[in-house]
């Protein structure tokens, strides 16, 4: 059988994967200074595409990149489209990472509107998910006051300090929490719990990462008659009272979680099974 080629974007052409080369000396390389996004394609077909273009571009503004500068949308899903077509992705489930990074030297930049690489990468993945465990983790999450969480910024390294220390412990994410000691998200996605008929979600003022999917599912349960929705700040002690814990990212959506530490949860539920179709029923609305 013959190996299929991997092809990437690199500033709008489509390229073999070895060929796609990017100068040494950026500040996307020296400082991580750029932004990014991931989500997953079902079939071409993308969950709130233009939510992650603005992230994405409002990412691109705090960099300092002015406003000639920024993603348009319709050519941004063209390059995806293209991309996906190439290595044979239009008709699969695939994992899209879009990547810019500033193209300045020279260390610091005061210069307004400096040039970027854009760069995309596809590739499939199983949507079959298995529950996760997760560990608490030394490594926290980041204050806003010093690197604003909402944005997906290249520089993440706190995400995979702790994911690599869950690894280590034989878990497959970590669990971390803010400089005070209360519950924030894990190093790849936000977290939900149920007790009863309340749901639970660290709010913003605990430095999360606002994800597209989280903010989708809290719309959801808001309009759910049996259940209410709190966004707060919660030690750990809350989350061990959980009957069902989960969490979401764009890419696995809703992932139950089976194992914290010690403390096991149901990975499944009625509320599970009925979380699941209402977000494909919402999904399938805000699919472009």
């Amino acid at each position: 059988m013959i190996e299929q080629t991997e092809f990437v974007s690199l500033n709008g052409s489509i390229l073999p994967a070895e060929e796609a080369l990017i100068p040494a000396h950026t500040s996307g390389i020296y400082y991580g200074a750029g932004c990014f996004e991931t989500f997953k394609a079902d079939e071409n077909r993308i969950f709130k595409f233009k939510e992650h273009v603005d992230r994405l571009n409002a990412g691109l503004i705090y960099l300092g990149v002015g406003q000639d500068r920024l993603i348009q949308p319709d050519e941004l899903r063209e390059k995806v489209s293209t991309l996906l077509t190439q290595n044979r992705l239009d008709q699969r489930a695939a994992k899209v990472r879009i990547q810019v990074s500033l193209a300045e030297v020279n260390g610091y930049s005061e210069e307004e509107s400096p040039n970027l690489i854009h760069f995309i990468t596809a590739a499939e993945i199983d949507s079959k998910r298995t529950p996760v465990n997760l560990t608490v983790v030394s490594t926290r999450v980041v204050p806003s006051v010093s690197r604003p969480a909402h944005l997906k910024l290249s520089n993440m390294l706190h995400y995979r300090n702790a994911w690599r220390e869950a690894k280590k412990s034989g878990a497959d994410d970590a669990l971390m929490l803010t400089v005070n000691g209360n519950i924030a998200e894990t190093a790849i996605g936000n977290l939900f719990w149920k007790e009863g008929r309340t749901i639970y979600t660290p709010s913003t003022h605990c430095d999360i990462l606002p994800g597209i999917m989280r903010n989708s599912v809290i719309e959801i349960i808001s309009k759910m008659d049996q259940f209410s929705i709190k966004e707060g700040e919660y030690s750990l002690d809350k989350i061990k009272q959980a009957d069902f814990v989960w969490m979401t990212n764009s890419v696995a959506e809703i992932l139950p979680v089976h194992q914290i530490d010690n403390i096991q949860y149901s990975p499944a539920n009625s509320f599970h099974e009925k979380l699941t179709k209402l977000f494909h029923h919402f999904k399938a609305g805000h699919l472009s």
